[in-house]
């Protein structure tokens, strides 16, 4: 008989892609899933054949928040964006959805939680209700571990002595990747599984077929970013120097751009820019992909046996493109980088054929990560 499976998701832009690898194995083992998540992504969850409950607020959309977090990030850098979002923001937002979950959970139990692991009010409403929990690792683990005993455990703690609850701890996790990709101290809870994608991202667009007598660039900086007002001319000033880059080599490529597109039509005929594309499918296409570096995005990457050139925006993404370029898998660049430096980049990647070797074995190691049991994970924890 299936169980009924509660997956947790925040208001970020991707993260139910993020969460496919829980809830894609889940639905197809004959579980019930139920998404609880803000409004955003109810959409998301129907095109997944999933239920939807809306549970916490899309304080992500805020205005405030948007052009606080930015000008931290602009003024100070990564780290302290990191500590007033992921350490401060992310704890002060975590009673509302602990309120509305506690609501749901109370009426209709479920069998498993699988929480994002960024989703701190969910872990405490399943703490609460003694549900058998476990986290799922949308790309932010690494940063919740660097932050959780300086910043994050003592925000939450007057909300988990409000319930009773003893001092914040993260709770077990699924990752999926090898544990070592990303985490420089790996967590002994980390438990490394299959990668899967949903199955309409795997169709590709419509369009012409690529040259076989040029390369293919694939180019995507993200959603996060691109959505957060604070943020949009410093993101779009990096299209435009990655696309002044592409017209200086002799390349094909597909940009990625979301509500920026409009604004970065190009009159090279070789560059067409589109709001959204499934990637995963196009990239079976390319011969190098350009990226903000997100988790998703370089797993995407790797599924694909694609090298990428990685420039990190913000968050987690800095520290994965660096561990991307150690491994042999593309190059790193900062996100400000000037077009000359971006098109020496691209052409060093596409040039050697080592990266494409680094590539297709990290792909081969990815697809020998054992799948999902998601009635063996619940069996485990109870």
């Amino acid at each position: 008989m299936g169980l009924r499976i509660a997956v947790t998701a925040e208001p970020i832009p991707s993260h139910v892609s993020a969460l496919d690898y829980v809830i894609r194995p889940a639905l197809e083992q004959g579980h019930r899933v139920v998404l609880h998540a803000p409004p955003m992504f109810r959409r998301e969850a129907q095109r997944r054949g999933v239920e939807f409950r809306s549970a916490g607020s899309q304080w992500t959309s805020d205005p405030f928040v948007q052009r606080t977090a930015s000008a931290i990030w602009k003024r100070f850098g990564n780290t302290p964006f990191n500590q007033y979002v992921f350490g401060h923001l992310w704890p002060e937002e975590a009673e509302a959805k602990t309120h509305d979950l506690l609501a749901s959970w109370t009426w209709a139990r479920p069998d498993l939680v699988i929480a994002e692991c960024s989703d701190l009010g969910a872990q405490l409403a399943a703490r609460v209700l003694r549900l058998p929990l476990i986290a799922a690792d949308n790309g932010l683990g690494p940063i919740l571990l660097d932050l959780w005993d300086t910043d994050i455990a003592p925000a939450l703690t007057p909300l988990y002595k409000q319930h009773e609850q003893r001092t914040p701890t993260l709770p077990p996790m699924l990752t999926p990747a090898p544990v070592d990709w990303f985490y420089r101290t790996p967590p002994c809870s980390a438990r490394a599984v299959r990668r899967t994608i949903a199955q309409f991202r795997t169709t590709r667009p419509e369009g012409p077929a690529p040259s076989a007598a040029r390369p293919l660039v694939y180019v995507s900086l993200g959603t996060l970013a691109t959505a957060m007002s604070g943020l949009r001319t410093v993101v779009e000033s990096a299209y435009r120097e990655i696309m002044a880059a592409l017209s200086l080599i002799g390349c094909d490529a597909i940009v990625s751009a979301g509500s920026l597109a409009e604004r970065l039509r190009s009159a090279d005929p070789r560059i067409t820019v589109f709001e959204h594309v499934p990637q995963p499918a196009l990239l079976h296409d390319a011969d190098l992909f350009v990226t903000h570096a997100g988790r998703a995005s370089l797993l995407d990457a790797v599924q694909s046996a694609t090298p990428v050139l990685a420039m990190g925006v913000l968050g987690d993404q800095p520290a994965n493109a660096t561990a991307f370029a150690r491994r042999g898998l593309g190059r790193a660049l900062g996100f400000t980088a000037a077009r000359d430096e971006i098109a020496d980049a691209m052409t060093a990647v596409l040039d050697d054929p080592l990266y494409g070797a680094a590539v297709t074995a990290a792909a081969a190691e990815l697809s020998q990560l054992p799948p999902l049991d998601v009635a063996g994970v619940r069996d485990g924890l109870t």
